[in-house]
């Protein structure tokens, strides 16, 4: 490949654009097929498989020396270059096939994937090359090191490709942040080293898989043949779920080994990042605060919630463990379920399927049934002036003040007057609390992100 003066790396959005914008005049041919575009990879295509950044990387594990350090720079410079006009070409070669599309529409997809899979095994030499080249400047002792990179190469680059709830939570990162003294640090070590490898393999054999499934979409959506892409794809979701597995049995070992409140800030942090559809804060949640945050609570108003708000406690952390059991069994089937719907929608066919397994439905419903519940629950504590105090966000009114629905006082008849006073915590300490925000003897605080699912109420 010539190298051209000057270059430009597309942004991972723009990428994915181009990507599936160069083959949206043959997905109109084999409207079945356009779901397979992006797990068959064509965004991969298009992203380097090294960036300049990952100097630091080379650095640290490999331990350059400094007359190393400017050699490995030109190598991954002259990568990028060679990278840039790669998918230069490719674009350009695209771009020049309207008229061989419009002559032969059957063969559309063949005709439109020829340069993407031509840049694909070009692409894939270029990394070949630059590795070669890399490990050509290195001692004997460096290269007994390129392992230890080669994991942490993994982790960075291949981690984030997930595409099911908890697929790319970062076990490290979430360790990490808990700023851990050295010997609870040490405490946690052999998980933490145990898991380095194990999780290395898993994100091997998804690669693996990828490599191998994706090449069996793209052959799928050249012949057109749904059921081979269907099977493929449950395959690649296979070692998918297999990446999760493993996070959530390191988590678990990790959690019982912490210090408690470690443990729990760890698990609260990593799973709200994996599994955000469960445990987002609630509507109820926000109730509870700004029900907390009312001066007007009287003492046996602070004693009703602080019930209410244990039940509803031990009711959400039994519905989240129930659905994350249940995410872990049929959170792979995600992408399938959305690939169906593809077919269905570029079909123009009616689309009577959920987005969501039906194991997960029940479940999401059988949450959502008790937020309800709860909500109307502590509605009921307050009066009439109280309710009408609340912010519309989290109470039961419409912007111009009426209530939806019924009064939620006709069912339990109605609170008790209530005097004015100071905001109350949990556990029923007066405390002032203009600003709304969750008060030190509350079960929650600013910031902290609640077990729950997006609020539907």
């Amino acid at each position: 490949m010539h190298c051209p003066p000057h270059s430009k790396t597309l942004g991972p959005s723009s990428m994915r654009g181009f990507a599936l914008a160069a083959l949206a005049v043959t997905l109109s041919s084999s409207p079945a097929l356009g779901q397979f575009g992006d797990q068959a990879g064509f965004t991969e295509v298009f992203k380097p498989d090294f960036y300049r950044r990952d100097m630091q990387l080379y650095s640290d594990y490999l331990q350059l020396e400094e007359w190393q350090r400017p050699i490995i720079e030109i190598l991954l410079d002259d990568y990028q270059v060679s990278f840039d006009l790669g998918t230069k070409e490719c674009r350009d070669e695209m771009s020049q096939l309207k008229d061989e599309l419009q002559a032969d529409p059957d063969n559309a997809m063949k005709i439109a994937m020829r340069p993407i899979r031509e840049w694909e095994f070009e692409k894939r030499e270029l990394k070949r090359l630059l590795v070669a080249d890399i490990q050509g400047q290195l001692s004997p002792l460096q290269l007994q090191r390129w392992p230890s990179l080669e994991r942490a190469m993994r982790r960075e680059k291949e981690l984030p490709l997930g595409s099911i709830p908890g697929e790319s939570m970062n076990i490290f990162v979430a360790v990490n942040e808990l700023g851990l003294d050295p010997d609870d640090r040490q405490e946690v070590e052999p998980i933490l080293l145990k898991y380095e490898i194990e999780v290395d393999s898993a994100l091997a054999r998804r690669r693996e898989a990828l490599d191998k499934y994706q090449d069996v979409l793209k052959d799928a959506m050249i012949s057109k043949d749904t059921d081979t892409g269907l099977d493929a794809l449950r395959k690649i979701c296979d070692k998918r779920a297999e990446v999760c597995r493993l996070h959530i049995g390191t988590i678990n070992d990790l959690n019982a080994t912490l210090p408690e409140d470690a443990a729990g800030q760890f698990r609260s942090s990593i799973l709200a990042s994996g599994f955000p559809i469960i445990y987002a804060e609630t509507r109820v949640d926000k109730l509870i605060r700004a029900v907390r945050a009312m001066d007007s609570l009287t003492d046996d108003q602070v004693g009703q919630l602080d019930a209410i708000e244990s039940a509803y406690d031990a009711s959400l952390l039994s519905a989240n463990e129930m659905l994350l059991e249940t995410y872990l069994i049929h959170g792979k089937e995600l992408p399938i379920i959305e690939a169906k719907r593809a077919i269905r929608r570029r079909n123009r066919e009616p689309i009577n399927m959920e987005k969501l397994p039906a194991e997960i439905i029940s479940l999401q419903q059988a949450k959502d049934e008790m937020l309800a519940d709860y909500r109307r629950r502590i509605l009921s504590i307050l009066s009439q002036a109280q309710q009408g105090a609340l912010p519309p966000s989290v109470s039961n009114r419409t912007s111009n003040g009426s209530l939806r629905g019924r009064n939620v006082n006709s069912k339990s008849g109605p609170a008790p007057s209530m005097p004015g006073g100071k905001g109350k915590s949990k556990g029923g300490k007066s405390v002032k609390n203009p600003s709304g925000l969750s008060t030190p003897g509350s079960s929650r605080s600013p910031g902290k992100t609640r077990p729950g699912a997006p609020p539907t109420f």
